[in-house]
């Protein structure tokens, strides 16, 4: 079954973080480990909304071992510890993969498969704002890391799009945490995926959202 998300509009305001920004949102969770057995030692929350002209994002991660050794836009961030946001509008074939690494470093493509994607240019990625906050807690002799990061996507960032408002606009979209050059690699979805290998680009199994 298909998971769905409304996607609350807010005002516009320039001069807001998007913290405080999304703070009256509920969480959504990225729980589902289509691809293997695990202890379930990872936490992974987001929240999204709109304002007609952008798009908000915030993830908050926890977990047990992090990695970041990509810092240049289109680098492959998702062997880092990454959160990616896939999307296609309406009835479109092809969707936009935003892939962050902890540092905030962005990989944005776009095509209809995981094969032959165009990559957006950096100037274009740029036009995102990015803020990312990293802790390491040392509890009871475990140690783990904490880290939040807080996105902005504006409309021009869809670069084969040309639409002028979200608003009632209705998309297909899937939200992940990856990180395949981890000591333990692992890829945990919010819309559980049916498949043999590990596979992020499979359109079919990416939820039902709308902006309102």
């Amino acid at each position: 079954m298909k998971k769905k998300i409304s996607i609350p509009q807010i005002p516009q305001n320039k001069f807001t973080g998007i913290n405080k920004i999304l703070k009256p949102y509920d969480y959504h969770h990225i729980n589902e480990y289509p691809w293997e057995n695990t202890e379930n030692n990872r936490s992974v929350r987001f929240k999204i909304a709109h304002d007609n002209q952008n798009i908000y994002l915030h993830y908050d991660v926890t977990e047990p071992e992090m990695s970041a050794s990509y810092f240049k836009h289109n680098d492959p961030v998702y062997k880092d510890s990454c959160v990616e946001f896939f999307i296609a509008f309406e009835n479109e074939d092809n969707y936009y993969n935003f892939e962050f690494n902890c540092l905030g470093t962005c990989l944005l493509g776009w095509g209809a498969n995981r094969h032959n994607r165009r990559l957006i240019d950096t100037k274009t990625i740029d036009l995102i704002k990015i803020k990312t906050k990293i802790k390491r807690i040392n509890q009871h002799s475990l140690i783990t890391f904490n880290w939040k990061i807080h996105i902005k996507i504006p409309l021009d960032t869809f670069a084969f799009n040309t639409f002028k408002s979200l608003k009632n606009l209705k998309a297909k979209a899937n939200f992940y945490k990856c990180g395949d050059d981890l000591s333990k690699p692992h890829y945990i979805t919010w819309n559980t995926i049916k498949s043999e290998k590990p596979d992020f680009h499979l359109k079919s199994f990416f939820g039902d959202i709308e902006f309102n």
